[in-house]
């Protein structure tokens, strides 16, 4: 058995089964389409533990040692030029860990006229491609599929933050990567994105080319129980507890949400109390607003008065059904609600605030919660 971690609330990346928390539905549902040769396009908040979920059906997955997992992250992207080199460094990268594949890696460098560096800070290799035009990039990432196919193990790609290309200058990316996505065999790909919105248009709009391409997969929050079990499980691996005055103050304090429950227990962790109290919570809270603050401050220098005026209102309310409503320009004195709707579209484009859609009753609601709990303090 491994040694246990030295914090076992993961703020990123990903250790093992032992440190990720419940998501067994959705796992299976990955699975399950991979096995399937059934493409997934996965919808999710900011936060709320999307990339753990990849990483943790990879590791299942390997498991299986007839699988390749690749994972490439393509929020830091802006264009197809970075597209195919962040996509070229994430296969080159999986390259040594499959021997089978590592005959074709001369041919595949060679091929692609890619230029190898290393990342000053991590050391990791990087894929430059000494090629200048855009069709050029084109014909390239049909290349890296075909070099793919040619291992006989499964392929799995998981593209995450996958509603950045809608922002690339090319505006034919979207059918560039489904026109050769679907002449592949034997590969599974994973599509994740943190903008809802963006996501539902590439995959859910009847004029898009993903469109009915994909097994739709919406990620929720994790049961408050469910999370309750995991936080006391994971003291008592390290021989410490927690009153259930300060485990149920956690859950409601952080909406149950998974960055911010890791976070705020991680540090709880560090103190190294043997039996974590309310008054324990309450002090840490206190000391990541503190950490913080400066921050918020920037929020609020960078928005309108009336953009704050707004932030502040759906951070009382927490959740806010009808920002037009009468009541709550009322409660809140919004004034008009011309003003409402553009200084609510700037939240939203800021990405201060979301839209909750997949949901019974749409709303909206800020995406720190660290920072909504502050806001309702001052």
């Amino acid at each position: 058995m491994k040694s246990l971690a030295d914090n076992p609330f993961i703020v990123s990346g990903y250790l093992d089964e032992r440190y990720f928390c419940d998501r067994e539905k959705e796992t299976q549902t990955i699975i399950k389409n991979i096995n399937g040769n059934m493409h997934t396009a996965m919808f999710a908040i900011r936060r709320i533990g999307k990339t753990g979920l990849i990483k943790h059906a990879f590791h299942l997955l390997q498991k299986q040692k007839n699988i390749t997992c690749i994972y490439v992250d393509i929020l830091a992207t802006h264009n197809l030029r970075d597209f195919t080199n962040a996509l070229a460094t994430a296969v080159y990268n999986k390259i040594p860990e499959n021997k089978n594949l590592s005959k074709y890696l001369s041919d595949f460098v060679r091929r692609l006229r890619a230029v190898i560096s290393y990342d000053p800070i991590t050391g990791s290799p990087q894929v430059t491609l000494d090629i200048a035009n855009k069709s050029a990039y084109e014909k390239t990432i049909l290349q890296i599929f075909e070099f793919l196919q040619q291992h006989k193990n499964k392929i799995v790609i998981a593209i995450d933050e996958f509603q950045q290309i809608l922002h690339y200058p090319e505006k034919n990316v979207e059918a560039l990567l489904r026109s050769h996505i679907q002449g592949l065999k034997n590969t599974a790909f994973i599509f994740s994105g943190s903008n809802q919105k963006l996501m539902h248009h590439i995959f859910n709009n009847a004029k898009r080319p993903f469109y009915a391409s994909c097994s739709n997969l919406h990620l929720d929050f994790i049961a408050p129980r469910k999370y309750a079990q995991f936080i006391t499980t994971q003291l008592a691996r390290y021989q410490r507890k927690i009153t259930p005055e300060a485990l149920d103050f956690i859950l409601e304090w952080t909406f149950c949400h998974t960055y911010y429950i890791q976070f705020l227990c991680n540090r709880l962790f560090e103190k190294k109390i043997k039996t974590i109290q309310l008054r324990d919570v309450l002090h840490t809270c206190d000391s990541i607003h503190a950490l913080e603050e400066s921050i918020y401050y920037q929020y609020r220098n960078m928005l309108t008065a009336t953009q704050w005026q707004l932030l502040k209102a759906i951070a009382m309310e927490e959740k806010v059904y009808k920002p037009n409503a009468a009541e709550f320009i009322k409660k809140y004195q919004l004034g008009a609600v011309s003003s409402i709707n553009r200084s609510l579209e700037a939240l939203l484009n800021k990405e201060l605030i979301y839209k909750a859609t997949f949901v019974p009753e749409p709303y909206y609601t800020l995406n720190d919660k660290f920072f909504l709990r502050w806001l309702q303090r001052k």
